[in-house]
């Protein structure tokens, strides 16, 4: 690593593909943990065929940012605090339940939300690239339109996944019944999928802290994980800023980690059904950044199965 690499976290470029991160989306993400204090940086590099890149980026809540980037010019990105609610077990129900485990349970809830969150805002951040969009035509069927959707990418990037909602999911599972008077040979969906070369297709399930569904129904979405334009591997940036030694400490949380989610040391007051009793707070908090530096790897189709 050179000086200039010390001092900041260049995100155009390969990691780890093993880092942690919801599982629905490591397949299509870059995941990095960034340190305390760490500047994460966009560069635009000469590989890139275009005089200028676009990149879009999410904040915690889900509202985008876009900015256009001058070739060989680098951008800082915003670090933006992604909080859960302040959930509360009182105590009364703890100690009066057979079930002793509603603390733990709570924790894997908000573990669970905040996961659905940063999925929510990874697939906008493709969604809102309107450039990339595969429109379904007349009398084009669903393998048709994830071929025109390969076919969208497929100059810019290689190595696909298709990310679908529950409904496409179900469709491309009965598609091969649903048209078996129709084929004049022998055929399935998903031997023409890996033809394609996309190589696994992901259900994507869950809402967000809203009642949102993660994925809308009949959308799909293709991400091709390597660029033949860019160096800076999938398309997709996850970044998680690590807690210093002195809040991990103070928090609860362990040394390093990127993501709190904190059970209180002793109950507090809490007001519930008009009068004060005694409960534990959980939440959960990280820093997070999550921004898509590539377009033309990714493409998506909103109705796709209308």
């Amino acid at each position: 690593m050179n000086i200039i690499e010390k001092a900041y976290l260049l995100i155009n470029e390969p990691v780890d593909p093993h880092l942690k991160c919801p599982l629905e989306i490591a397949d299509i993400v870059n995941f990095v943990e960034a340190e305390p204090g760490e500047d994460v940086v966009y560069f635009a590099s000469t590989a890139q065929d275009r005089g200028d890149t676009t990149i879009i980026s999410a904040d915690a809540a889900g509202s985008l940012t876009y900015a256009k980037i001058p070739l060989k010019s680098t951008t800082t990105l915003s670090f933006s605090g992604l909080q859960s609610n302040l959930e509360t077990v009182l105590l009364d129900e703890i100690v009066n339940s057979k079930d002793q485990l509603a603390l733990a349970a709570k924790k894997d809830g908000i573990i669970r939300n905040m996961d659905n969150i940063e999925k929510k805002n990874i697939l906008s951040l493709v969604l809102a690239a309107s450039s990339q969009e595969v429109t379904k035509a007349s009398g084009e069927d669903l393998l048709d339109v994830i071929t025109k959707m390969k076919q969208k990418v497929s100059d810019y990037a290689t190595d696909y996944i298709l990310l679908v909602a529950s409904d496409v999911m179900n469709k491309i599972e009965t598609y091969d019944k649903d048209n078996v008077d129709n084929f004049n040979y022998k055929m399935s969906i998903m031997e023409e999928i890996t033809k394609l070369g996309i190589k696994k297709v992901v259900k994507i399930v869950g809402e967000d802290g809203s009642g949102n569904k993660i994925l809308a129904d009949g959308i799909a979405i293709l991400v091709g994980r390597e660029s033949s334009i860019t160096n800076n591997g999938r398309p997709l940036t996850l970044v998680r800023r690590k807690f210093t030694k002195e809040i991990a400490e103070f928090s609860g949380a362990k040394e390093g980690a990127s993501r709190l989610v904190n059970i209180a040391q002793i109950p507090v007051i809490v007001n519930s059904s008009g009068r004060n009793t005694l409960g534990y707070g959980v939440y959960g908090y990280e820093s997070v950044v999550q921004v898509l530096t590539n377009l033309r790897a990714v493409s998506f189709c909103n109705n796709i199965i209308s």
